[in-house]
């Protein structure tokens, strides 16, 4: 299989470090009022701490500078289909030469039905039927919060490689500005909205960029709490009136548990086990692409893999699209695309919720193209 090009997508929306901060404000304003008039006190200490940042802050200690949020009303499907619109029309792909999408997204567009991978398929009017007879049209949306597309690339691989699809269209896209509790500056300073889009090819075993024994997962479901949303799924359906108001129907994380569990793990024994599986050393791996949860976050893990001899180039955005989940990995893709030169050893980190973790390692034998229309 080759990425025969990719493709990113970001709302024209931009938000700063100083909107994120003054939105906050102002819903600390708002929480004020409201509790003033029901009890006839102030928020607490620990409360106004939910809502302090600054521009500073977020540089010092996310290392983001800006985001962009989607327009009302628009969902994923829409980042979505932004950036395959981008891919398709840069590369004039045939539509009918589309066998399959897989769609790794954590917001879906719809809770339950329709899934999104079918919806593009009609956004893009890929052609599932030939006279009248219906023709093969394979797709998933896949969900494993920030592992999603990682996860997504080797079940995009399975396929090509078992002979069960030839050219599968590859989505990351998530809108994150849809799970924000601005109640909390912990996920509020981080997220924001993307679609990506790649185009994966079979080619023959000699040109193969990836292998089996290149992909390594993981799973620890005992430790799913450190990021989770309390209510609005299936186990707790119908969020009452306070869970509302407090967000519980939005994401939460513990963020010092995230990094004194990920940053060891990722830094050390997921890196040698993958590794292990794949036959390279850490002197292989050129080019490294990380899922972007939060640049301070990367960097301590980075750190670590110098420490073991790690000499190669980390790319990324730059703290300008915050953490896009999904679509955080491809993003940097398609910003970076022409460091990804035939014949460069690279490394995809994705890692995230559940608590989870997908790698994998190949070698570029084509040219990439990347684009984003925000560029």
């Amino acid at each position: 299989m080759r990425i025969a090009g990719i493709a990113g997508y970001a709302p024209p929306d931009v938000w700063s470090n100083v909107r994120v901060a003054a939105r906050l404000r102002l819903e600390r304003m708002r929480l004020r009022a409201r509790t003033l008039a029901e009890t006839g006190n102030d928020i607490t200490a620990d409360q106004q701490r939910l809502f302090q940042t600054s521009d500073r802050w977020v540089r010092r200690f996310i290392g983001f500078s800006e985001r962009r949020f989607s327009a009302p009303g628009d969902g994923t499907i829409d980042l979505a289909t932004g950036a395959a619109q981008l891919l398709f029309d840069r590369l004039k792909v045939d539509r009918g030469s589309v066998d399959a999408i897989i769609f790794a997204s954590v917001t879906p567009s719809y809770l339950y039905s329709p899934p999104d991978a079918a919806l593009l398929q009609s956004r893009l009017g890929i052609p599932v039927s030939n006279g009248g007879i219906p023709t093969e049209m394979k797709g998933a949306d896949v969900s494993l919060a920030c592992s999603s597309w990682v996860t997504s690339l080797m079940l995009t691989y399975s396929m090509i490689r078992s002979g069960m699809a030839k050219r599968v269209l590859l989505v990351g896209a998530d809108r994150m500005s849809a799970t924000i509790n601005w109640r909390d500056r912990g996920f509020a300073t981080v997220l924001g909205d993307a679609g990506t889009a790649a185009l994966c090819e079979a080619v023959p075993e000699a040109e193969d960029w990836f292998a089996p024994a290149q992909f390594w997962s993981w799973l620890d479901g005992n430790r799913a709490d450190v990021i989770l949303t309390p209510a609005g799924g299936s186990k707790h359906f119908a969020p009452t009136a306070a869970e509302l108001d407090a967000g519980d129907h939005r994401l939460k994380m513990d963020g010092a548990a995230v990094r004194e569990t990920l940053v060891p793990f990722l830094g050390g024994p997921a890196l040698t086990a993958a590794l292990t599986k794949s036959g390279w050393g850490i002197g292989d791996l050129e080019l490294v692409a990380m899922h972007e949860a939060n640049l301070m976050l990367n960097g301590a893990i980075i750190s670590m893999w110098r420490e073991r001899g790690f000499t190669g180039e980390v790319v990324n955005a730059e703290g300008r699209y915050g953490n896009t989940t999904s679509a955080s990995i491809p993003l940097v893709l398609a910003l970076n695309a022409a460091k990804f030169a035939v014949g460069r050893k690279f490394g995809l980190f994705g890692f995230g919720g559940g608590l989870s973790a997908s790698l994998a390692f190949g070698q570029v034998r084509h040219a990439m193209p990347g684009w984003i229309n925000a560029e």
